[in-house]
């Protein structure tokens, strides 16, 4: 019996053909991304010489191809869920810690799904985002270690939800990935820069394009309106 392939079927020129593809499009994204990602080979470098002890060094010295990785896949993610997120009821904002001016001795509010922030700052990008989902009917929290579980207990406690991630680029698919699995529509926005303490000795506040999470709420709100 001959039986059809339901999807996909790799014939033996796949592997030297995804090669080729994968070569030319690295080398196409160091010309693009030039100047977004030029200290990462330096900053490698001396994670890699790092000999202090700390549980983050394997996240320090990830490689530059895969930052580019990573910025692909959020971007593909991003536009697969689209048209989903549009048409979902309930929108929740997920940032991260670092966004805070205060971070770490931040003065949120402290609660078991995620922490929220208490609008003491005006010019903390944190308190700007929960200024802003008020105007959109969403909902904000700080992102927890346990994504999973906090994404879980909103969308049990929600009849359609749609989430926006912000997070380093680094992390942001991931989640994003995590948000997919549960079958829930998720965008993203990834932090300008890190400010946290995995890359920097001295933490500061990370910040990111306020303008593109306006974007993807007032889609939403106009696809709805």
């Amino acid at each position: 019996m001959d039986r059809q392939h339901p999807t996909y079927r790799l014939g033996p020129e796949f592997d030297r053909k995804l090669s080729a593809f994968v070569q030319a499009l690295i080398s196409s994204g160091w010309e693009v991304f030039a100047e977004e990602f030029e200290r990462v080979d330096s900053f490698v470098g001396g994670a890699k010489l790092d000999g202090r002890e700390r549980d983050d060094h394997l996240l320090r010295r990830t490689e530059k191809p895969i930052y580019l990785l990573e910025a692909i896949s959020y971007k593909l993610y991003d536009e697969l869920n689209r048209e989903a997120f549009n048409h979902t009821k309930d929108t929740l904002i997920v940032m991260p810690d670092c966004l805070s001016l205060h971070n770490p001795d931040c003065l949120k509010d402290d609660q078991k799904w995620g922490d929220f922030c208490l609008q003491c700052t005006p010019d903390c990008q944190a308190n700007q985002i929960m200024e802003m989902a008020e105007q959109y009917g969403a909902k904000v929290v700080f992102s927890k270690r346990k994504l999973e579980e906090q994404i879980k207990h909103f969308a049990a406690n929600s009849d359609n939800l749609g989430i926006v991630g912000v997070a380093c680029l680094l992390m942001l698919a991931n989640g994003m990935r995590t948000a997919m699995e549960e079958g829930i529509p998720v965008r993203g926005v990834p932090l300008g820069f890190t400010g946290c303490e995995h890359w920097n000795d001295q933490p500061f506040a990370s910040a990111f394009p306020i303008t593109q999470l306006e974007m993807i709420l007032k889609e939403k709100y106009e696809h709805q309106h």
